[in-house]
């Protein structure tokens, strides 16, 4: 996708700002540029409140993504605290995103342009658990293997698949369901340290596994997926200016990890995305 035509792109994913909210500016030449546009843009994103992703918040958005996918609220939130301990900016090792750890991939195919939005994130999550429950006709577990390893690998072993991660998955959430207590959203955000049972990357995490990250996305060492925007060099300066002296990612660089992962997928994703069909 040629620079001016991502620019436009971008730009339209605006809808719902504040009207005083500027995106981009139309002279935005350069992938520093549209980075700066996006971070700026992303402090002041609104659909007419502004932007909470206090425990209420969240808690309304599991409630509205449970009525409109017919999944009960505490299976997503169960979910959710399993893959990533409701952290908003959580990413694994692997570039699974946001809050119900959506790979770039699904998400583009879910429909959800920013997987760093709680609303799109969790909403893309429920789609996808209800996709999982219709196909495996209601079987918890198998939607939840195929949610973790992929519908593929449980239709392989006709069950479960004998991987330990997914395995302990499952298991995980079932126990957690299995209390008949409801997930106290507010007793878990902002704890330092994810207990979650996937390996994130995260402030304090090597700057080795970033690079690695980028790489296996495809945007560590050329360009930024299909554009003509070139940010090797911006992220090698970025790692150079922002690591504390000990090889360790910072604030301010797990910050713009995050923006270059929701430009990367602001790039890919069209307004002509598939949707699985309703459930």
């Amino acid at each position: 996708m040629p620079l001016m035509e991502s620019i436009t792109e971008i730009t339209n994913t605006g809808k719902g700002r504040p009207a005083n909210t500027t995106l981009l500016s139309k002279t935005a030449e350069t992938f520093q540029n549209v980075l700066e546009g996006i971070k700026a843009a992303g402090t002041a994103e609104s659909s007419g409140t502004p932007v909470n992703t206090g425990s209420s918040t969240l808690d309304a958005i599991f409630a509205r993504a449970a009525e409109a996918y017919g999944v009960p609220e505490r299976i997503l939130k169960a979910v959710a605290k399993a893959e990533s301990d409701f952290k908003t900016t959580a990413v694994s090792k692997a570039g699974a995103m946001g809050i119900m750890q959506l790979m770039p991939a699904t998400a583009k195919s879910l429909g959800v342009k920013d997987p760093f939005d709680p609303e799109q994130n969790i909403m893309g999550g429920a789609k996808l658990l209800a996709s999982n429950l219709k196909e495996f006709g209601g079987d918890l577990k198998l939607a939840l293997a195929a949610y973790n390893a992929g519908s593929g690998a449980v239709k392989k072993y006709n069950g479960v698949p004998p991987y330990k991660e997914t395995q302990n998955y499952v298991k995980k959430i079932m126990a957690d369901l299995s209390e008949n207590t409801a997930i106290d959203i507010n007793s878990i955000v902002g704890k330092g340290k994810s207990d979650s049972s996937l390996d994130l990357i995260g402030e304090g995490s090597s700057i080795s596994e970033m690079q690695a990250l980028l790489n296996t996305l495809g945007i560590g060492t050329s360009s930024l997926g299909n554009g003509m925007i070139n940010i090797s060099s911006i992220l090698q300066d970025r790692i150079s200016g922002d690591v504390d002296g000990k090889g360790k990612i910072d604030k301010d660089m797990f910050a713009n990890l995050i923006e270059i992962l929701r430009l990367q997928m602001l790039l890919n994703t069209t307004n002509s995305i598939g949707d699985f069909d309703e459930v």
